[in-house]
């Protein structure tokens, strides 16, 4: 993934029909380095500027952002010197990924001046820097001090030098690219992949626009400069000719590369042949495509730390809990033994005559047992044999109190293990997106404190009604599958009507699965059952046993936690979830 420059050079086209002349209405700075730019000109656009390390970029957006409370001094700054000025220039250095927006506005004394906005996308050196029409740097969103870098200082009050960049070949600047002059180039580094090569050769460039030139000239993008031959050099030649016509013509095609499962990959504004339809989304501008690609790039990463957070969380509760179910069933293994104090209360009381105060054991008539047969008991050598009976008895009453709530105890510790053991399969298996879902569960279920700045959002979360899956049999009823505790609850509780079947797999942690209609035939029930065996945590096992029975049959206890039935009148079903047997199944 890489905004290249040859991609910024089709932002600016784009930008220079729409936002030149446009007046800047307000500014925003929603991130620590990210602004946001309000223009009008015909029409409202919203022109997102970051310097973030990873995603920094330009182009605009239709995302709404929330701002701080107070705006932070780089955004105090712009608005002090861009607000209610004009967009006269929009410049590119070369092909280089450094932008300059250049705006006229009036001082304080109603004066004419021009403000340069510097936008430079490289990585984690990345800045947005504003300029005086001296070339003065008024502010940037990063200071650079000489600290932090002795080549290139980035102060107020310092003179604006352009970053330090190789003596690359600028593809929109030259002519026609002869494969002679190809050849030349390339044999600077003989011993280069041919893809490394082009990049360092020709500003601009990525790896996925290399891998698509070398792709169309025939060649493999990892084949060494030293064994192209004249045709391949030729071919190479004509490919690279294609990309600075595109280039030069402004017409680029825009697209998002995904893979097989959807997930974006990468993006580009040019046709790549190499690889096939499917894994590509067109758009009709490059900024469209751009604003579509980041905000579900940045948003799987939020998923992704959001998901890594409430694993550890999970992981923790459960270590707890199952340590907690450790200690009770210790402490019911010792209150079943409170029989064992009562018999020798009862045995020390009727012989007091054989033990003395300071002895530690005595041996007494088990007059219980049918032998007659002789135990030992231990006794307390401070205490008298009358003394040593009150207290066995003091125990076993303590005992035989405690065990009922012992076992109530380490019942709910064994459901909340259970539970919890259910929401690591789900965070496991499920997608990025059902982090939200289970989030707003665990805090629900207390697992998360939530501060009051994220109330509303907690809110607006919960307001969210839940989506399952939705599958289609192949005798055409319509199949729902919870995918977490939160859609399993809506699902079985809410969409569910009382002859529906409900299906679950037996005993383990898995999705709750709803088939619609009240007379369900055997082939639907097959695959409904193998639907709820694949999303449980048996889905790579044989013979996986799944139950079923009517919605009208399943229950939430009073208390219970998130998704947590029970049900009767249930049958089993035995299943292997193994592709082949779910063809007929489709998803919608």
């Amino acid at each position: 993934m890489a905004y290249s420059g040859i991609v910024l050079s089709f932002v600016k086209g784009e930008l220079e029909n729409k936002i030149r002349e446009g007046r800047v209405e307000k500014i925003h700075q929603p991130g620590p380095l990210e602004i946001v730019l309000w223009i009008h000109q015909r029409n409202n656009y919203r022109l997102n500027i970051s310097a973030h390390p990873k995603y920094s970029r330009i182009h605009l957006t239709g995302q709404n952002n929330e701002n701080p409370p107070s705006p932070p001094p780089f955004c105090m700054l712009l608005r002090k010197h861009l607000t209610g000025g004009r967009i006269i220039s929009i410049e590119q250095e070369g092909l280089d990924r450094i932008m300059k927006i250049t705006v006229r506005t009036r001082d304080e004394f109603q004066l004419v001046e021009e403000k340069t906005l510097v936008i430079e996308i490289m990585g984690k050196h990345s800045n947005i820097i504003l300029l005086d029409q001296n070339n003065t740097i008024l502010g940037s969103i990063k200071t650079v001090t000489e600290e932090i870098s002795r080549y290139r200082k980035v102060m107020p009050g310092i003179s604006y030098t352009i970053p330090p960049h190789g003596e690359k070949l600028n593809l929109s600047e030259l002519e026609e690219i002869q494969w002679l002059k190809l050849q030349d180039l390339l044999a600077q580094n003989p011993d280069e992949k041919i893809s490394r090569g082009l990049i360092g050769l020709f500003n601009g460039l990525d790896p996925l626009l290399a891998e698509e030139i070398t792709y169309r000239a025939g060649l493999e993008p990892q084949k060494i400069v030293r064994e192209l031959a004249g045709e391949n050099l030729k071919n190479l030649a004509d490919s690279l000719n294609s990309l600075r016509e595109t280039i030069l013509q402004g017409k680029g095609t825009p697209l998002i590369l995904t893979n097989d499962k959807g997930d974006y990959q990468d993006f580009t504004c040019i046709q790549l042949t190499k690889h096939p339809d499917h894994q590509k989304i067109f758009f009709d501008t490059t900024n469209e495509m751009l604003d579509r690609f980041f905000d579900y790039r940045i948003k799987q990463d939020k998923y992704s730390q959001l998901k890594h957070h409430l694993q550890q969380l999970v992981n923790h509760e459960l270590k707890k809990a199952r340590q907690k179910s450790k200690g009770l069933e210790e402490k019911l293994k010792k209150s079943n033994k409170f029989d064992k104090f009562r018999l020798w209360g009862e045995l020390l009381t009727a012989q007091l005559h054989l033990a003395e105060k300071g002895q530690e054991k005595v041996q007494v008539v088990n007059y219980y047992h049918p032998q007659q047969e002789k135990i030992t008991i231990t006794l307390d050598p401070r205490l008298s044999p009358a003394e040593n009976a009150q207290k066995f008895f003091k125990k076993y009453r303590k005992l035989k109190k405690a065990q009922p709530l012992v076992k109530k105890d380490l019942k709910k510790n064994r459901e909340e293990v259970r539970y919890l053991e259910g929401v690591k399969y789900n965070l496991e298996e499920g997608s990025l997106e059902d982090t939200v879902d289970i989030k707003e569960e665990l805090s629900r279920e207390g697992y998360l404190k939530t501060s009051r700045k994220h109330k509303k959002t907690k809110e607006k979360e919960r307001d969210k009604a839940p989506r399952p899956l939705k599958f289609l049999s192949s005798e055409g009823l319509e199949i729902y599958v919870g995918k977490n505790n939160r859609q399993n609850e809506f699902l079985t509780l809410k969409i569910a009507s009382k002859e529906d079947l409900w299906l679950h797999a037996k005993d383990i942690p898995g999705s709750h699965v709803v088939v619609k209609g009240e007379n369900v035939p055997p082939q639907t029930l097959k695959e409904a059952a193998l639907l709820a065996a694949y999303y449980s945590k048996a889905s790579g096992s044989s013979n996986v046993p799944v139950d079923y029975t009517k919605i009208k049959h399943v229950r939430k206890p009073r208390q219970a936690r998130t998704g947590m039935v029970i049900y009767d009148h249930h049958k089993t079903i035995y299943v292997t979830p193994e592709e082949k047997e779910m063809k007929g199944i489709t998803r919608i």
